[in-house]
């Protein structure tokens, strides 16, 4: 799959500052709707995985969804109302969503993995801010509406994110960076040659 070209690294950043630059408006509307009124917050969760979906979907190599997950973070910092410790969230959904990927070795890429990678980390986060944004003292049916709430924003973010990477992709930008699939080993190559003949 290739070192870590200058290419590469290039494009994990750009993915990030756009991420980290669509991040900062939605940070600032999160901390004042977060915990007031969670219901509000849940549906725009998905906002902070676009940047790593993309950068998964786009490239198909190690390291893409966290090295973007990184800069994005990095960007954010300034307007964040959480500083430094944006950073720290980023990396934390960089490494959830690459995860089933790097299990995989990398060689898998199917819609499913994405979209079962962002249902896991919804379900996490909700575990995580049901304290922090005392959802449980609101009414049942608006617990159930959260934790429906943040499973939807994650699953759309995802679509999104592929559908962007897709259009992306169809421009030509990222040719001979993303990761296309295993080349044929030398021995696989004349098999799959005299394939060929025999079907001709």
């Amino acid at each position: 799959m290739g070192r870590f070209t200058t290419r590469y690294l290039l494009s994990c950043a750009a993915i990030g500052v756009a991420g980290g630059l669509l991040l900062i408006p939605a940070n600032l509307y999160a901390a004042t709707v977060a915990k007031g009124v969670p219901l509000l917050y849940a549906p725009v969760v998905g906002v902070w995985i676009l940047p790593v979906v993309v950068a998964l979907a786009l490239l198909r190599r190690p390291g893409a969804g966290v090295l973007s997950a990184l800069v994005a973070g990095l960007v954010t910092i300034p307007a964040s109302p959480n500083g430094a410790a944006a950073v720290i969230t980023m990396l934390m959904i960089g490494v959830l969503l690459e995860l089933p990927f790097a299990v995989l070795l990398y060689r898998r890429w199917h819609p499913a993995i994405f979209l079962s990678a962002a249902v896991v980390l919804a379900v996490l986060y909700g575990f995580v801010t049901w304290r922090s944004l005392d959802v449980a003292s609101l009414a049942p049916w608006a617990q159930a509406t959260f934790i429906a709430l943040l499973l939807v924003s994650a699953v759309v973010g995802t679509l999104l994110g592929r559908a962007i990477a897709r259009a992306v992709e169809r421009t030509g930008v990222t040719r001979g960076i993303s990761y296309t699939g295993p080349k044929p080993t030398a021995d696989a190559a004349p098999a799959a040659q005299s394939e060929a003949v025999a079907g001709q």
